[in-house]
């Protein structure tokens, strides 16, 4: 029998995630000693260590991962949810598409709800929300929408990739990551993708958001001992300012490395050629190991 504690330790499970997938969705059933504390089983063990790499691995939402593992154990048939890049999700943009120009964020809700209880949440976010952001974005800059719209469905894309993060363990091996974006900087969905692939990767990750002030964020770099800033930029910044930017949070962290994406520094060549990564999930891997070595 093991302790909640010692659960965590073995597995490299926070203990808070262990509580939220036992309460909110009867993952395992621990027994009670005679205090009336919970004690884990080897099976409980074994059943946590399957979850984990579902989520993980195969980017299963938990929910479905449960279900997934009671068929097993009943014997039925376990079809894991395969990633098809010929899937269309045109039906699902298109409803979530029309929740927002409604704004019933009630339905946008239930909505995500729904995809994320049926598809891995990479394909979700990927395949769904990337292209639905993509299509409300257009629609306000052609005075479709109002900015109302576009604030209501990032909110809640912004909620839910929030609590998707907490799912990730972190590995105290690797260095600390800050992400944020610039003082004036309001588009953050490239960022909170590029914060899930490194929280994917057990990487600590402080996630700060938009509209970061320049002024004592490098005392809370070197306070925290990040070793790695990662940026977003969609709106075009002057390269001098940019280049203002950095040097001030280089010159309280000489050794701070640094990846910055997004559209707003796309043009600049000497930033591209030092710290630019592509929105393409294909070169992350690539450019962090640089940023790393």
């Amino acid at each position: 029998m093991y302790n909640i504690k010692a659960v965590s330790k073995i597995l490299d499970m926070p203990t808070v995630t262990i509580r939220a997938w036992e309460n909110r969705y009867q993952a395992i059933t621990p027994e009670r000693n005679e205090s009336g504390h919970r004690v884990y089983t080897e099976e409980n063990l074994k059943d946590l260590k399957w979850l984990k790499k579902q989520v993980q691995e195969n980017g299963i939402n938990i929910g479905q991962a449960v279900k997934l593992l009671r068929d097993k154990k009943e014997n039925k048939t376990v079809s894991l949810p395969g990633w098809s890049s010929a899937q269309s999700f045109d039906m699902q943009i298109a409803e979530l598409f029309e929740a927002v120009e409604e704004l019933d964020s009630a339905k946008c809700e239930l909505l995500l709800d729904l995809y994320f209880s049926q598809f891995p949440y990479r394909m979700v976010l990927q395949s769904i929300v990337v292209p639905l952001m993509n299509k409300v974005g257009q629609a306000w800059e052609e005075g479709v929408f109002h900015v109302v719209n576009e604030h209501m469905i990032s909110n809640l894309v912004q909620q839910r990739i929030m609590k998707l993060l907490n799912v990730f363990p972190v590995s105290a091996d690797l260095p600390k990551v800050m992400a944020f974006c610039p003082e004036g900087e309001e588009h953050q969905l490239g960022l909170l993708m590029f914060t899930v692939y490194l929280r994917e990767r057990r990487y600590p990750v402080y996630y700060i958001g938009a509209n970061t002030p320049l002024e004592g964020l490098g005392e809370l770099i070197r306070e925290k001992g990040i070793e790695i800033v990662a940026l977003s930029v969609s709106e075009k910044m002057v390269e001098s300012e940019m280049n203002y930017f950095l040097k001030t949070l280089q010159t309280h962290n000489p050794q701070l490395k640094i990846i910055i994406g997004g559209m707003g520094v796309k043009e600049s060549k000497k930033l591209r050629k030092r710290w630019y990564i592509t929105p393409s999930e294909s070169n992350w891997e690539d450019a962090l190991q640089d940023v790393i070595q």
